[in-house]
């Protein structure tokens, strides 16, 4: 909440809260705004706490690898399973084969990253010393980061919230601030950004905090919000509760459709068929800590992995039972 969505960022500043969460909504939902703020400054607080473990923090056994990750900006897995992406502020990260590491890509800094079956979308902040406009407005990459595909906005638009389908690649932006072509609200794509058409989103009257598209219907998006979950089944036109009562910082359908997964200080899964709510084992998180992303693997369907507010990573083999944490505090541990 630093800085007018209408300025690009410099490449120093410590993001807090998205911007598209305090002004999506205000063409159609009063008093939003305040609710956000007060979110934004907790947000920032939380997320400008050190990159590095705390004075005195005991390693005992883990392993710390050096790569540190100052901000957690998304996560996903590769689309053959084999690497856990993280989109670092600072570049991307990746963890595979029990070690992270930091690819020779451009380090850009993504926001709204989304991976699909072959890369990933995302928008933010070009890398210091390339020739890309800031900001990036949206782009794609089928290699890894090593190349960007400009799909509109560069120069204009930062998509904080963003999702993208995983085989339909629909592409749907919470807009903070009106741009050339769109206005301030929640827009999609289904042919990766050449035209766009604006959704009602009538019933949500809270505020957004994470979208996400089902894998293989483009008209079926969640979006968790400070008072719960909401589902649409019309692009987005309109949405109807599926949780209330509780704020939900993150969410992700499971790959294979049938799932919508929930996140805050723990995990739940929606049964997209029988509506039916469960509550899966998860790290215990400490203090004020919540989950903040989560992603599920393309090939296992029982793995999937989360990341913390914290940033703390955890990644399961075994549908939640049991968890092996990646990251501690921004910095990457390694294991067998």
């Amino acid at each position: 909440m630093a800085r007018p969505d209408s300025a690009p960022a410099p490449r120093g500043r410590t993001p807090g809260t998205p911007a598209w969460r305090s002004r999506w909504l205000l063409p159609t939902v009063a008093g939003i705004l305040l609710i956000l703020l007060s979110l934004g400054s907790w947000s920032l607080a939380r997320s400008r706490q050190g990159s590095l473990l705390p004075a005195g923090h005991a390693m005992g056994e883990d392993a710390f690898t050096g790569v540190e990750m100052p901000h957690l900006h998304g996560l996903g897995f590769s689309a053959d399973g084999r690497q856990l992406l993280v989109p670092a502020h600072n570049g991307l990260r990746v963890f595979a084969d029990g070690a992270w590491q930091t690819p020779a890509v451009p380090a850009h800094d993504y926001m709204g990253f989304a991976v699909t079956d072959d890369g990933f979308y995302s928008s933010g902040h070009p890398a210091p010393g390339t020739t890309l406009v800031n900001p990036l407005g949206l782009v794609k990459s089928t290699d890894g980061g090593a190349t960007l595909q400009q799909l509109g906005f560069a120069g204009e638009s930062d998509f904080h919230g963003m999702a993208v389908g995983y085989y339909t690649h629909a592409v749907y932006v919470l807009n903070p601030s009106p741009n050339t072509r769109l206005g301030t609200g929640l827009y999609y794509s289904l042919d990766d950004g050449a035209t766009w058409r604006q959704s009602a989103a009538q019933g949500v009257t809270a505020a957004p905090m994470q979208l996400a598209v089902h894998p293989t219907d483009p008209q079926l998006v969640a979006l968790a919000t400070a008072n719960g979950v909401l589902l649409s089944r019309d692009h987005g036109d309109s949405f109807a509760p599926i949780v209330t009562g509780q704020s939900v910082t993150a969410v992700a359908f499971s790959l294979d459709g049938t799932r919508l997964l929930l996140g805050s200080t723990s995990v739940s899964t929606y049964d997209l068929a029988s509506t039916q709510l469960a509550t899966l084992p998860a790290p215990a998180l400490e203090g004020q800590d919540v989950i903040s992303y989560i992603a599920m693997h393309p090939v296992r369907p029982d793995e999937l992995a989360l990341a913390t507010l914290e940033r703390h990573i955890y990644r399961s083999v075994d549908g939640g039972t049991t968890w092996m944490q990646l990251a501690r505090a921004g910095v990457g541990i390694a294991t067998p």
